[in-house]
């Protein structure tokens, strides 16, 4: 990871439309039963459009997806008319971290608070779900759960607890920066062996994590100088297993070649990042690691001051091209500049993702990869009522991807653009 991204962090450590209805500025309200009318449908990926659409929700869930005309309204429904705008299932965000101190206490600061924190970080941004993968496992615990009984307005919180680190292997953004304390309760999540690797999965599991993140290739600064410190691959190799074992997907940070390799020889699940040496990455990388089932999440804002980014964009189209699977992920609250994020849909276009490829990455990639998929991921009756009404046809402007009016999770909306 680059060093103006991280001393950016490092700084922040030490210290968008309404849908239409008969009267605008007023919030909207929504009872167990409702429609969207009028909006171009976009049911799933590479599904033709349905024009005039309509949704019905009841009780959290998608009864019925259709025509105008075509889908009889129950008597009296409470409609939403979305004319003009469009209509897509909620989205994904497989690369967060709830890490800054504005989350701490998350068990006791203000509902209202929160709700407004996670609108400025991700529901405005149409994030009806998210995989944090590296933070303080009791505190996300604490937040997810003030989520799920609708005390806060979020997300679906998924969540990897502390990162597993080499032996002596915490990077310098870590070390350097973040308060002694903390800095502590991360040197816990050290693994020195195999059996360390199957105790820290095992107890993070146990706790209520969902995922497992390892840190394969960590970057250090003894006397200055940047230094890299891979995992030992017996150590990925257990901590891998033992997550597979007990049904659990496994993230890891490569950093470079080197621990893409280390992903491909301990069958780790998911890269979180594109590599930072794209000179190093071909066609046969990008085969092997389809191959091998390897979900890529390229997190292309993170790396676009680097030299080498036209090198990463390519390595993002050549496992596009062959039909890699890709998830949309930002870091968003590593990176803390969180508008600049929406950058990533126009970089993924650069990087030669289609409309519809992109759309997959948002929503049935990572449904299906980590198990949603009979739940969330497309609008079709009988899923969860994950919706996002936009403004503008991303398949005309990708900008519209990210010109949020509703956010709605579960037939509860948890996001609405105000005037």
């Amino acid at each position: 990871m680059k060093l103006t991204k991280i001393v950016g962090y490092s700084l922040l450590l030490t210290t968008l439309m309404l849908c239409k209805i008969s009267v605008p500025a007023q919030p909207i309200t929504v009872s167990d039963e409702f429609a969207l009318t009028g909006a171009l449908i976009y049911p799933a990926p590479g599904e033709q459009p349905i024009p005039d659409g309509v949704v019905i929700v009841r009780h959290g869930k998608i009864i019925a997806v259709g025509k105008k005309g075509e889908i009889s309204l129950p008597p009296n429904i409470q409609t939403i008319d979305c004319t003009g705008q469009t209509l897509v299932a909620g989205f994904w965000n497989a690369h967060v971290h709830f890490m800054e101190p504005k989350w701490n206490n998350a068990a006791n600061l203000p509902a209202a608070q929160l709700t407004a924190q996670l609108q400025d970080m991700l529901t405005q941004y149409g994030f009806t779900s998210v995989v944090d993968i590296g933070s303080e496992l009791q505190n996300t615990l604490a937040l997810r759960r003030r989520v799920t009984i609708g005390e806060v307005k979020g997300p679906r919180i998924l969540t990897a607890g502390m990162i597993i680190f080499p032996k002596d292997g915490l990077p310098y953004y870590v070390t350097d920066y973040l308060p002694p304390e903390l800095v502590a309760k991360v040197r816990l999540s050290e693994a020195a062996t195999p059996a360390d690797a199957v105790r820290i999965v095992d107890e993070q599991l146990a706790q209520g994590a969902d995922v497992v993140k390892i840190m394969a290739v960590s970057i250090m600064r003894p006397n200055g100088q940047l230094q890299f410190k891979p995992m030992p691959l017996p150590i990925v190799q257990a901590a891998t297993a033992e997550a597979h074992r007990k049904g659990k997907l496994v993230f890891a940070h490569p950093t470079n070649m080197e621990g893409v390799e280390l992903v491909l020889a301990g069958h780790v699940d998911v890269l979180a990042h594109a590599s930072e040496e794209p000179s190093k990455w071909d066609s046969t990388v990008a085969r092997r690691l389809k191959a091998a089932n390897v979900t890529l999440i390229p997190t292309l804002t993170l790396f676009d001051q680097d030299k080498d980014f036209d090198g990463i964009l390519k390595e993002v189209k050549s496992y596009s091209d062959i039909g890699g699977q890709i998830m949309f992920g930002t870091d968003i609250g590593f990176l803390p500049n969180y508008p600049s994020l929406t950058k990533e849909f126009g970089y993924l276009a650069r990087a030669g993702l289609t409309f519809s490829q992109i759309l997959a990455s948002l929503t049935t990639i990572p449904a299906t990869r980590l198990g949603f998929a009979n739940s969330t991921g497309t609008i079709r009756q009988g899923m969860d009522a994950d919706l996002l009404v936009l403004d503008g046809d991303p398949a005309k402007d990708q900008s519209a991807f990210y010109h949020v009016a509703l956010t709605i999770k579960q037939g509860h909306i948890i996001y609405q653009k105000s005037h």
